[in-house]
């Protein structure tokens, strides 16, 4: 890997145009300007689309996808992995805040040739982020990464946006989000890269910003998207068996 690799940062929006300003000018503020930005607007209703529009013809590392129908996140994000020209991918939610060292952190802690998944601490809405004052990078083993992965408000999670995931390992691996789910779609692909990944390392302090918004899938979600997740973890808890103790 270079010593300024390329950051591609997959944006999903869908019915975000009230959001995604300020996502985007949290990330334009960032220490770490090599980056590309793969923001899918997934047939949005509102004013999202002339939102990517405006901020597209201002920053030529913008690269907008217009879905003609609503595919779902999973689909925006699959997207984003198959046009990826960088060496590592963050996953962004449109409405969410990242502080200015969140990419920089990311890829110093990718700079080890061993590392090839770099989490972060966060902040979120209820919950808050409980981190260290000073912070440096720590090894974690898989074993604690996965259990992270089934219990919520975990620091670690099977979150995608609070990770830096080595593209070599998606495309050598052939991992992918599923595009049959509208929740835990993330907790999968993330089970999938630990269970591929050598070296994992955690950063304490909270660098990504997850806005509470009132209307996301998570908040209205249906029974039947509810009963899937539930089939989706308890999947997970079975692929544990295949790390080590």
């Amino acid at each position: 890997m270079t010593d300024k690799p390329l950051v591609t940062i997959s944006i999903p929006a869908y019915n975000l145009g009230g959001y995604l300003d300020k996502t985007l000018e949290s990330i334009f503020n960032q220490t770490y300007q090599n980056f590309e930005i793969i923001l899918v607007d997934d047939a949005s209703t509102d004013k999202t689309a002339a939102t990517i529009d405006r901020h597209a013809e201002a920053d030529e590392r913008i690269k907008p996808h217009y879905f003609k129908t609503h595919q779902g996140v999973s689909k925006a994000r699959n997207y984003a992995i198959d046009h990826a020209q960088g060496d590592i991918i963050v996953f962004v939610d449109g409405d969410d805040l990242l502080e200015p060292t969140y990419l920089e952190t990311i890829v110093a802690g990718m700079a080890d040739p061993q590392t090839d998944l770099v989490i972060v601490g966060f902040s979120w809405g209820w919950r808050g982020g409980g981190y260290s004052r000073h912070p440096q990078f720590e090894t974690v083993t898989k074993r604690r990464a996965y259990e992270s992965i089934n219990y919520r408000g975990d620091n670690l999670g099977g979150y995608t946006w609070n990770k830096g995931f080595s593209m070599a390992v998606i495309r050598d691996n052939q991992i992918r989000f599923d595009e049959s789910l509208d929740l835990a779609e993330d907790l999968l692909f993330t089970v999938d890269y630990i269970l591929a990944a050598h070296q994992l390392v955690y950063y304490d302090a909270p660098l990504y910003n997850k806005v509470n918004r009132g209307n996301s899938i998570i908040h209205s979600a249906t029974y039947q998207m509810r009963a899937k997740e539930q089939v989706v973890r308890r999947h997970i808890d079975e692929m544990g068996m295949k790390l080590m103790p």
